[in-house]
C-alpha cells in the first residue's frame, strides 16, 4: 500500500487556543504503557493537514514493527501531533506576511524567522499540555519521548526545536537550513534586492539594512543554531579555537545525547545544501572528535531531488523514527559542562 493511502485515527482538541490534531490515539497497541510522540511541522504556505501521510506512514511502520517482534523489548506507543505553523490555515492573518521578497514582502527575513521561531514556541507549550488532554486517569498511558520532524519552513523550526527544547531528543530535519543568516544572504542576491545590489562589493550593507534589520540579527544570534553555536562563520576561514570550544561547550549544552536525522535535495535551489554546510562542517567534526557528547547525527543528500519531501525521504524518515524507537531506553542526555 502507498504510504499516501495508509490512515490512522486523528482527533482534534483546542489547547492553549491552538487547533491541535492528534494521530494514532486509537491505533496505540493495548499491550503498552510509555508512549513516544512525533510532533509534525507543516512547509510554509502549506497546513498541518499536509503532515497527515507521514505520520500515517511512520505510526503505521511502528505498529508493524510490534506486531513482528521487530520492535525491541518493551516496546513504547507512537502517536503523532500536527498544527498550522503561526500565520498559516486557521491561524492565517496575513497572506503577504507568508510571501518572500519576490512576491513583494519587503519583510520576508523578519516574518519567516519570526513565524518558525513561534512554532517552536508552540511546540513546547502544546508540548508541555498535550498529556492532560489526551490521557485520562484510567488510562495507563504516559508520554516519555518525543520526536519532531519538519520540512522546509517546519524543518527549519524542528532545528529550534531540538537545539533548545530538553524534551526533545530527537529530530528529523527535511529541506531545513540551520544558519538563517546565509540562507537569506544567498536568498537576497538571488531576489537583487535594492539593498544586496546597491553597494559595492555587493551585500557589503545588507546586514542591518531594512531587509534584514538589527534587531533580527540579534534574535539570530539568540536562537539560530549557526547564529548560537558558531557566530561569524566566513567562507575559507577556519573558526578560531576559542569560537571552537565555545561551539563544542554549546553542543554539549544544547544537543548532547540527542539524535538528529538530516534530509537535503541534492539539486534543492531554494534551501540550499550548501546554505548550512560550513555549520554542519564543524558539527560533524566536533562529534566526530569527541563522541562523549552523545550527539548522533545523520546527514544524507538525495542526488535529483529538488526542495521537496520525496517518497524516499519520507521512506528513510519512518525507517530512521522506527529505528531509534527500537533501541529501547529513554535517550541519555549528557550533562551540562
Amino acid at each position: 500500500m502507498a504510504a499516501s493511502e495508509l490512515s490512522v485515527s486523528k482527533k482534534a482538541f483546542t489547547i492553549a487556543g491552538i487547533l491541535t490534531i492528534v494521530h494514532g490515539l486509537d491505533e496505540l497497541p493495548s499491550s503498552v504503557s510509555s508512549v513516544a510522540c512525533l510532533w509534525l511541522l507543516h512547509p510554509r504556505l502549506a497546513k498541518q493537514e499536509s503532515m497527515y501521510p507521514i505520520g500515517a506512514q511512520t505510526i503505521t511502520a511502528w505498529n508493524e514493527r510490534i506486531k513482528e517482534g521487530r520492535a525491541g523489548k518493551s516496546p513504547k506507543g507512537l502517536i503523532a501531533v500536527s498544527f498550522d505553523q503561526r500565520n498559516h490555515g486557521s491561524r492565517k492573518v496575513d497572506d503577504l506576511a507568508n510571501q518572500a521578497w519576490r512576491e513583494g514582502n519587503p519583510r520576508h527575513a523578519q516574518d519567516m524567522f519570526s513565524i518558525y521561531h513561534g512554532t517552536a514556541s508552540d511546540t513546547s507549550l502544546l508540548l508541555s499540555y498535550l498529556p492532560s488532554y489526551i490521557f485520562g486517569t484510567a488510562t495507563p498511558h504516559r508520554l516519555t519521548q518525543h520526536f519532531v520532524l519538519g520540512v522546509s519552513l517546519g524543518g527549519h523550526a524542528a532545528w529550534h526545536c531540538i537545539l533548545q527544547d530538553p524534551r526533545i531528543t530527537s529530530a528529523v530535519v527535511v529541506i531545513g537550513c540551520p544558519d538563517y543568516t546565509r540562507l537569506m544572504t544567498d536568498r537576497a542576491a538571488l531576489s537583487k534586492l535594492e539593498t544586496w545590489t546597491s553597494t559595492s562589493p555587493p551585500g557589503s550593507t545588507f546586514l542591518g539594512s531594512d531587509d534584514f534589520p538589527r534587531a533580527l540579527i540579534d534574535a539570530v544570534a539568540k536562537y539560530d543554531p549557526a547564529g548560537l553555536l558558531l557566530p561569524g562563520i566566513s567562507d575559507g576561514e577556519t573558526p578560531s579555537p576559542v569560537a571552537l570550544q565555545r561551539f563544542k561547550h554549546l553542543v554539549q549544552q544544547h544537543l548532547g545525547g540527542k539524535r538528529i536525522l538530516n534530509l537535503c535535495g541534492g539539486v534543492d535551489k531554494l534551501v540550499p545544501y550548501a546554505a548550512g554546510e560550513p555549520f554542519l562542517k564543524v558539527l560533524k567534526k566536533t562529534i566526530e572528535e569527541d563522541p562523549e557528547l552523545g550527539v548522533e547525527f545523520e546527514d544524507v543528500s538525495f542526488e535529483g531531488v529538488g526542495h521537496a519531501f520525496s517518497p524516499q525521504m519520507a521512506g528513510k524518515a519512518a525507517q530512521w523514527i522506527g529505528d531509534v524507537l527500537a533501541k529501547g531506553g529513554e535517550p541519555v542526555l549528557v550533562s551540562k559542562i
